[in-house]
Order: structure tokens, then sequence, then C-alpha cells
């Protein structure tokens, strides 16, 4: 047995930690954790590694949930149970994983100021939140001013907040890059003259040109980041979730079409960070400001709560404003990213790209809540307000770990 534990990319949940793994790893025969063979392999102690593992349980949990001082499990417990960083079988062993965990865990409190914090000093009443589990002060101060002030007031604010992310979250989409649309429907069905083949299934002619582009001005509606008569172009990153952002219904038919950026463009990016980019304490901090403004741009807004776009879109508002030329951000519907392109011309559709699909069933994906039982004691319980704010703050924190 030796003190050098090694860690491959099978061990590892689809994370940043795994892209390391296979970027610097060396091949193993067998991996004494996972037990599979052929993976690519580092130590635990690599310092690289005990840094990216260890900012992965600050995005993913709470101090309260692994410090067992405090009522929580351990963190070995808590990773081996969650299958967000470490994602292993029922062959794994058991033993080699919590001495990996153990070398990459030791140090809870590091001596620079370029490591990362497992305790906030819970004798002194400090105990860290998890980085999905609480959102940055100055981002719900802005959601409240958005309830509370004309959106032209509150810009200004939101724009210095960008400002402090701009380094962050700026991202050059290339010209010629690729992105999807979807519209609900197809402009015509046909079927082949031919009296042999007029009962096999039909052909379709899809939307095309202006008819999937963005809407004219008379006919913009308002949308999660635009207003009434402000016309945008919505866009996905696959044609997954371009459907998905329709929200269609079984045996609706659906047209699809590609569009290529004509320039390079300047964007927000809140789809998708690199953890490996915030690996310290601060840098961390910085990262729970994009993931709280982010949280709002990809917020689910149900038909009947559309007075909630008053935020989304002064939040659209205020990146336009800041010379971006548009917005990713997470779906909440499809498994990509979505783009809404503020910047007219910055988009053509690609000829000869635009498909029919047809929707042949739904799936929809739950978890389980937290349920009081009947004969909860409500004195225990504070009831949540049912205002615009809060029911904003309340789906933010009930958005499940991607």
């Amino acid at each position: 047995m030796t003190d050098d534990y090694l860690i491959c990319e099978n061990c590892i949940a689809p994370n940043e930690l795994r892209a390391e793994l296979i970027e610097r790893g060396k091949p193993v025969e067998i991996c004494e954790i996972c037990k599979i063979k052929g993976g690519r392999a580092l130590s635990a102690s690599d310092p690289l590694v005990k840094r990216i593992f260890r900012a992965l349980v600050r995005l993913n949990f709470s101090e309260w949930d692994y410090n067992d001082h405090i009522g929580g499990d351990s963190i070995q417990s808590l990773v081996w149970q969650s299958k967000s960083i470490f994602n292993l079988g029922a062959n794994a062993s058991e033993e080699f994983f919590e001495q990996a965990l153990m070398i990459m865990e030791e140090g809870w409190y590091p001596d620079t100021d370029d490591g990362i914090t497992l305790g906030g000093g819970y004798w002194d009443g400090g105990v860290l939140s998890g980085l999905r589990d609480e959102r940055e002060s100055s981002v719900e101060e802005l959601i409240a001013a958005c309830f509370a002030h004309n959106y032209f007031d509150v810009i200004p604010q939101a724009k210095v907040l960008i400002e402090e992310l701009r380094d962050d979250i700026t991202l050059l989409v290339p010209a010629g890059a690729a992105y999807f649309r979807g519209r609900v429907g197809v402009k015509a069905s046909y079927t082949k003259k031919s009296i042999w083949e007029r009962k096999k299934f039909p052909y379709y002619a899809t939307y095309t040109g202006s008819d999937i582009d963005k809407p004219p001005l008379t006919k913009a509606s308002e949308g999660r980041l635009n207003r009434p008569r402000v016309s945008i172009l919505y866009l996905a990153s696959d044609v997954e979730t371009a459907v998905c952002e329709l929200r269609p219904h079984p045996g609706h038919l659906i047209s699809t079409a590609s569009f290529k950026a004509t320039r390079d463009l300047r964007v927000a990016n809140f789809g998708s960070h690199d953890i490996r980019n915030y690996l310290n304490d601060n840098r961390l901090e910085i990262l729970r400001k994009i993931l709280s403004f982010a949280d709002v741009l990809n917020l689910p807004v149900q038909p009947d709560q559309k007075e909630l776009y008053a935020v989304t879109q002064t939040f659209a508002d205020a990146i336009r404003e800041s010379g971006f030329d548009a917005v990713t951000f997470r779906s909440s519907l499809g498994p990509g990213i979505n783009m809404a392109c503020f910047a007219s011309g910055a988009f053509e559709l690609i000829p000869e790209s635009e498909h029919a699909h047809e929707v042949t069933s739904l799936s929809y994906r739950i978890i389980p809540a937290r349920t009081l039982p009947a004969t909860y004691n409500p004195d225990e319980f504070k009831e949540i307000k049912n205002d615009p704010f809060s029911t904003v703050i309340h789906g933010m924190a009930r958005r499940p770990i991607a």
C-alpha cells in the first residue's frame, strides 16, 4: 500500500476536477478507488487537485452540511453520497476513497491568502454558506429595487455590479459561430402526388427567413429579457434546448434553423464558468456574485407570473447598456445554454439549415422537496410572503444543483 493515493477520471462526475485529470493525468492500469481500468489519474496530494476539490465542496455544499461539529455529516460521507463531485459505482473502495479525501480536505484553514477555507470559525458564530445556497446580498438588493422603483432608476446600480464582473463574464463569440432557433408549427404540409405514396408520412415545409427570425417590432411581445415592442433574437446552443424553450406539447410540429454570427460578438456570459478560475476565497465570492446574477436570468417564470419580468428585463437592459452585444445563461428547460442577442444584424440564417421536428413526448425531472408533516408545529416555521420579491428569492433558492 502507498501513501500516494491516486484519483482517476472515472471516479469523478462531469466537472472541472474531471477535466483536470483528463488534461494532466497519467494513465493507470486500474484505479484503486473506482476499480476501473485505463483512466488518467493524479495524486490526491497534487496542489491543484486539492484546490479544485475544495472549490467544488464550497460550490455544492454549506458548512452546515459537512461540519460534523455543528450537526453535519463528514465531507467524506457527503461527497460519497451526493454524486456531484465524485460519482462512484458499487465496486468502488470506500477505504481508498476516504484516504484520498482526507488528503484533499486536510487543513481547513489555509495559512496563505491563495488557499480555500472549508470552515468559517463556527466557535465564533461563523459558518460558511455554499455558493449555490446563499445569494450575494448586492444582487438581492437589486431585485428589491426592481420592484420598488422605475427600471431606469435601477439600471445605473445594476451597471455598477456588471462592471465589477466585466473581466470574468466577458466572452468573445467569433464570427461564424452557430446557434439554433425554433418556432412552433410548420409553414405547410405535403404528400407525394403518386397514388402509391400518398398514404405515407407527409413532408413538411418549415418556417424560414423572416418567419423564424426575431419578430418585427410591431409584433414583439414582452419576454424574459425584452420589453414590449423591443425585438431581440433568442437563440440556443443546441436544437434540443431551442425546442424545449418553446414549451411545446406532444403532437406539436416544430420548425428549427441554424443562425451564424456575422461578426465577432462581445457577450456577457452567465451560462458557464470554469471553477478553476476561482481558486481562492476571494475569487469564490466573485463566483457567488456571478451565480446569483445568473440565477435571476434563468429564473423559471410561470405564465401567470410575468410581473417577475420587472427583474429579468432590467438586468438585461443594464447588460446591453454596458456595451454587450448579447447575454448567455443556462436554460431552465433544456440541457444547453440560451443566448439573447440585442445587436441588430449580428446573426444571419444559415441556408438549408431548416428542419422539422415532431414532439412525441415530454419528460419531467422531479426531486424530493422538504414536506411538512400534518402534525407540524406552526411555532417553528415562518410562512414565506406572497409578494414578487419573495417569489423571486424563493424561486432562486429552490433551484436544484446542476
